[in-house]
């Protein structure tokens, strides 16, 4: 009974592997002398089958040997690495189905991760028959041969022979199985079958088949070298990714001294250095490995020199086998260190070249083509680590100043904010001062009693105060300059903020015992443009806020020099000065850290007067150090004139005269009412600015004096209305802004006077007088 799983036979009555195995040899042996050089490729020629016969020692090959060597030279010329696996697996297959006459022909190859076999390519298929088709090694033919490593044939099986499942699904006559080895391990099978009459694999069938599988076998090999450089190649741009990631998160010193490691386990050399280009154009080492700190000290290698200076100007590796070769200055000092070898690479950025690597040997070294690769790469990675770490650098001193804009923006917004708030308190402070000061005063005229007109006398004193810290909040409000600057002369507003501050800074400093200097040192300026009033002030703040820094003496020095379009203007003390959550908060209006008699607005009102005036301010301090404040004022453009001043004003008349007041808040008019009254006019209150038109246009008053800040209709509004009813009639404005006020704005709505919150009852007397003299004519 035949078994449908048997060795291969031997025509020549030799069933033994070992045998065809001989054969193959001799074979192989006679392909290795036909593909010396000088031998001719071609059996068929009449040449060719003379050298055969020289070279089998005389005797003459038989048709059949030569029909055999071209069918093996043609399986020869299947080239192994050049090609890809795939193309070279359709060669083979190619050839198997046209050398050997056979119907079907598949490669199978182990997946590793199913642990079965899978068709690879194929010929004598359709497209889908093997799409699915997968084996388990020791499975049929295939399997077997694929387990036990070894050739297997198959015939038709006879009687009860187990089923192929390859061989039932796709059935052939006469088939083989060769294991196809790669690295000493089997790798695949290849299965060759035949479909027609029987025809059995002959010997030098066989041969052939062996010798293919031995030409997919090294496919296979290089197939998985090439993989493996592949992964290397994948692992080190991974590596690369990660180099770069670190080279952003860690110091660039950290950074050159990794590479210099890696290199010196790459080119297995003793040491190495990385010197980078400094601002001064010198270089400078930046990361070592193998070499002492004392010896990078006294190394100081130049562009215009030795060997670095050929890296440097080729921006390519330079290589030294032996530094003994080279008496330059610089190769003598590395070779002092013991060093023979040395390889050096530039570093490339897109700048140009950024410094050099340098790798030494103590030995005599000729470095490989691959070695000098594996550094050229080294050196790039660490020029990305450079390049990263300036454009680091430059973002962080962006950021920096982006920190500062942004700083000046949020106190810009923040002040602004406060400023709107700062209004409205001040409003009803002013509101609430006028009442305190107004009735203060009513009471002192109506009582001789001494202790009770010195108790009246410390509020109206008291509310004062409070009216001037109100003042100053309405200044720190202000965000713009309404009224007609003004050309001031810095010099002469500091020398006149000295003057009037010195019995504080001199006088009440030598009371305690102390000594205070103000020192200036001005340079001839141009004036700028602005409000002297304003600039005075913030002189004096300075000079406050400066005397509150030196509580035990000190020294206080105003400088003024010429600027590109301005003036600047610096003010230092040798005060106790502020950390820098303190100088941070400066600015805001109630910040300080000084006694309580202070309110905290000098510095707010400075930094509104600054930004008024359009100008900048800045503020450096260090604990125990002082503090300067630098202050940039733009001058003044050529020709500019300066602002009218305001007309004198005139004193309280004793006309009698019919007077209309509105005002919204309650005490406050009827406090007016009283003041009017006693002065002996006739006197009539309106709540809002609706009823106080109304009351105008129904009867007739020979002035009108209104509240600024009213529902539903103004101040300004008000005065409109009686300028249309009667323009002759004036009107007197009660406002807690006076002089921050716009006087066009002002002129352009009807208003004559101003009266400003709080005030005292002969001011308000002495305001009447004079708008009653202006001698308008009286309204209907």
């Amino acid at each position: 009974m035949d078994q449908p799983h048997q060795d291969p036979p031997d025509n020549r009555g030799s069933n033994s592997l070992a045998e065809i195995t001989r054969a193959l040899d001799a074979l192989k042996q006679r392909l290795e002398r036909l593909e010396q050089p000088g031998v001719a490729q071609t059996p068929a020629s009449a040449e060719t089958a003379a050298e055969v016969r020289r070279q089998t020692v005389g005797e003459p090959l038989s048709d059949a040997q030569q029909r055999a060597l071209a069918h093996l030279q043609e399986i020869a010329s299947i080239p192994s690495t050049s090609l890809d696996a795939n193309e070279l697996f359709g060669l083979a297959m190619d050839r198997i189905t046209r050398l050997l006459i056979v119907d079907r022909a598949v490669l199978f190859l182990l997946d590793p991760d199913q642990g079965r076999l899978s068709p690879r390519t194929s010929r004598g298929f359709r497209q889908d028959d093997l799409t699915e088709f997968t084996l388990v090694p020791g499975e049929g033919l295939v399997g077997r041969a694929f387990r036990e490593g070894r050739p297997l044939v198959y015939s038709t099986p006879i009687g009860d022979a187990p089923p192929d499942p390859f061989i039932v699904r796709f059935p052939v006559r006469d088939a083989i199985a060769l294991p196809i080895r790669a690295e000493g391990e089997v790798a695949g099978v290849l299965f060759a079958g035949r479909r027609g009459r029987p025809a059995p694999f002959t010997v030098d069938e066989i041969q052939l088949l062996l010798f293919i599988a031995d030409r997919v076998g090294t496919a296979l090999v290089h197939r998985r070298l090439v993989d493996k450089i592949a992964g290397q190649v994948d692992r080190l741009r991974e590596l690369v990714a990660l180099s770069v990631r670190a080279s952003l998160r860690y110091n660039i010193e950290e950074v050159l001294s990794s590479a210099c490691e890696a290199g010196c386990r790459l080119l297995r050399v003793r040491c190495a250095a990385i010197v980078l280009t400094r601002p001064d154009g010198e270089l400078g080492a930046r990361g070592s490995y193998g070499l002492p700190g004392e010896v990078l000290e006294q190394w100081h290698p130049r562009r215009d020199e030795g060997l670095t200076a050929q890296a440097f100007s080729s921006q390519q590796p330079v290589v030294c086998p032996d530094l003994a070769a080279r008496p330059g200055p610089e190769d003598l000092l590395l070779a002092g260190l013991g060093l023979r070898a040395l390889l050096l690479v530039p570093l490339r950025a897109r700048n140009g070249v950024v410094g050099c690597l340098y790798l030494g040997d103590r030995g005599v070294k000729d470095f490989s083509a691959d070695e000098v690769e594996a550094a050229r790469l080294l050196a790039a990675l660490a020029a990305i680590a450079v390049e990263n770490s300036q454009l680091y650098d430059e973002l962080r001193r962006a950021h920096k100043e982006l920190e500062a804009t942004l700083d000046q923006l949020v106190q810009s917004e923040k002040a602004r904010a406060l400023g709107e708030m700062s209004a409205g308190i001040a409003h009803e402070f002013n509101n609430v001062l006028a009442i305190i000061v107004g009735k203060a005063q009513l009471m002192l005229e109506r009582t001789d009693d001494r202790s009770f007109r010195e108790d009246l006398g410390v509020i109206e004193e008291a509310a004062w105060r409070a009216a001037d810290t109100v003042r100053r909040l309405q200044r720190f409000a202000l965000t713009r300059m309404d009224e007609k600057p003004a050309l001031v002369d810095l010099n002469r507003l500091i020398d006149d903020a000295v003057t009037l501050t010195r019995p504080r800074w001199k006088d009440e400093a030598e009371a305690r015992g102390i000594r205070v200097e103000v020192v200036t040192d001005l340079e001839e300026t141009s004036p700028v443009l602005g409000d002297p009033a304003d600039l005075r002030e913030m002189m004096t703040n300075l000079i406050l806020n400066a005397l509150d820094a030196m509580p035990n003496g000190g020294r206080v020095l105003f400088s003024t020099r010429r600027r590109p379009h301005a003036v600047e203007l610096v003010v230092t003390d040798t005060g106790v000065g502020m950390p820098e959550e303190v100088r941070r908060r400066v600015f805001e209006p109630f910040f300080t850290t000084r006694s309580p008699q202070r309110a905290g607005l000098g510095l707010s009102v400075v930094h509104g007067i600054v930004a008024r005036h359009r100008g900048s301010i800045q503020i450096e301090s260090q604990e125990g150090r002082g503090t300067t404040v630098r202050i940039s004022l733009p001058t003044a453009a050529a020709g500019t004139a300066a602002a009218p001043s305001a007309p004198p004003r005139g004193e309280a008349s004793a006309e009698v005269a019919t007077i209309l007041v509105i005002e919204d808040e309650d005490r406050l008019r009827r406090m007016l009412v009283d003041i009017l009254t006693k002065a002996g006019h006739a006197v009539e209150g309106a709540q809002d600015g609706l009823d106080g038109l109304a009351r105008f246009q129904g009867g007739r008053f020979d002035l009108v004096i209104t509240d600024l800040s009213m529902p539903e209709c103004s101040g300004l509004e008000v005065a409109r209305g009686v300028k249309q009813i009667s323009p002759g009639t004036p009107v007197v404005l009660i406002t807690g802004w006076g002089d921050l006020l716009d006087p066009l704005r002002i002129e352009e709505a009807g208003v004559d006077l101003m009266i400003v919150k709080p005030f005292r009852v002969d001011r308000v007397l002495t305001v009447v007088g004079d708008a009653l003299r202006l001698g308008r004519p009286h309204g209907p």
